[in-house]
């Protein structure tokens, strides 16, 4: 929800620029770069986002049919779901009959556990590489680890209640551990923060 929200925004805040812009004036030149600069960093983020709810699903798709030039989104949506091979019916989540999720099968995934230990890991090693100043390489190297093992974290679904307990754990503990930088983290920040509250809503709800 949230990097829709941050993509309708950005979009909109384009579309406006458009709307008055003289290609004549260097200023407004500048500022349409900057607004279309963070469009595309929104589209990147919302593109990067796999739903772990059937209504995260349905929202982003409706939001992609909003936004029909935005075909790859649809691609890597249908990139994460090959392979989980699925006798599910709608009409049975609308009955909401417990015995459909007989007929679900996962994905070959990594497990909560395994992403979160991996980005605990990465996160560690990032706290002792070497600073910038004296090995460039190697601190953009942990860096990157980093963040790509963070991304992990938030793509992974939960298969039951002990991984939705333990992923709550470790968002929690991040976004509190990087709460002075989150400004910096944007929009994963945002996204952690989305994620940590539909897993606590889940869990509040019962999750079996």
């Amino acid at each position: 929800m949230a990097v829709i929200a941050d993509h309708r925004v950005a979009d909109e805040a384009l579309t406006l620029i458009l709307e008055r812009l003289d290609e004549d004036d260097e200023e407004a030149m500048r500022a349409h770069n900057r607004a279309a600069d963070r469009c595309v960093d929104a589209r990147r983020a919302m593109n990067d986002v796999v739903p772990v709810t059937m209504g995260g699903l349905q929202t982003l798709v409706a939001h992609y049919v909003r936004y029909q030039e935005y075909t790859e989104g649809f691609e890597r949506i249908a990139t994460v779901l090959e392979g989980c091979d699925s006798t599910l019916r709608f009409s049975d989540l609308q009955g909401e009959k417990p015995q459909c999720l007989e007929g679900v099968a996962g994905a070959n995934r990594p497990s909560v556990s395994e992403v979160v230990s991996a980005h605990r890991a990465a996160w560690d090693a990032f706290q002792v590489a070497p600073d910038e100043d004296v090995d460039v390489d190697a601190a953009m190297d942990a860096q990157g680890a980093m963040q790509d093992a963070f991304d992990q974290v938030l793509l992974t679904p939960c298969a039951n209640r002990l991984e939705a307990l333990a992923l709550r754990s470790h968002l929690q503990w991040w976004i509190d551990e990087e709460a002075e930088l989150a400004a910096d983290y944007q929009p994963k920040y945002a996204i952690a923060q989305a994620r940590l509250a539909e897993i606590s809503m889940l869990l509040n709800g019962g999750v079996p």
